[in-house]
């Protein structure tokens, strides 16, 4: 696969799968813009593509935020001028019974796995479908299909995800954009076994396999169809 020279956007970007994300981007060729909300682990991320001759550039934003996506909008045209790949990857949890749910908890899941991905699509999107050209690949879960105890909301921010790819994709095919939806079953990072503790690396996913299955989504390669999901299992 070669990305020479595409743009490629990673949300949660400093640790985990996106991590692996950009890494591999970086390593095709891709410039990869990191995005996440916190600047020193991002900033590594950076040096790592830097010191293998990629180039990169980190911004630190809480996608949440309104605001926070227009200065990644500003800070992203000034160096690079658009975004051709979007990958909206950033996720966050919080493991309880639903009657313990408190606002803020439903607030910021929601506002980083919904809000989140939906802001930072809304603001790169027209400069796709003015070039006629863009992928957009959203990372859900297993979990959006198979709901877990504990994760009611999580669960649902992540079936949420294929919803709106679905209908997302079919708005923009006509102008070329492509929207495509990745649903991993467990994957060996830092949020799964904080949600689920120890696991056998054996019986989960690596963050390496699905960044691959997600780069051969990305290049057409995935078998499926703007608008699908890939479900990515052991």
């Amino acid at each position: 696969m070669d990305f020479k020279d595409k743009i490629v956007l990673v949300t949660g970007a400093s640790r985990g799968l996106g991590k692996v994300i950009a890494l591999d981007f970086a390593a095709q060729g891709a410039k990869v813009v990191l995005v996440g909300r916190h600047m020193r682990t991002l900033e590594d991320v950076e040096d790592a593509i830097v010191s293998r001759g990629g180039d990169a550039m980190s911004v630190e934003a809480d996608i949440s935020n309104a605001a926070a996506v227009q200065a990644l909008a500003m800070e992203v045209g000034l160096r690079y001028g658009r975004v051709d790949i979007l990958i909206n990857n950033a996720a966050i949890a919080h493991l309880r019974p639903l009657v313990q749910v408190t606002q803020d908890e439903w607030e910021e899941m929601t506002g980083v796995n919904l809000h989140g991905m939906f802001a930072v699509t809304q603001t790169f999107l027209p400069g796709m479908i003015e070039r006629k050209s863009g992928v957009i690949v959203n990372v859900s879960a297993a979990i959006a299909r198979n709901g877990f105890p504990n994760l009611a909301v999580y669960s649902a921010t992540k079936a949420g995800i294929l919803a709106f790819t679905e209908a997302l994709s079919k708005e923009v095919r006509r102008y070329g954009v492509q929207v495509y939806a990745v649903m991993p079953h467990g994957i060996n990072t830092d949020l799964y076994r904080t949600l689920f503790g120890a696991t056998d690396p054996t019986k989960i996913l690596s963050p390496e396999r699905v960044s691959q299955d997600i780069m051969r989504v990305t290049a057409g390669e995935g078998g499926i169809r703007s608008g699908q999901t890939l479900e990515i299992s052991v």
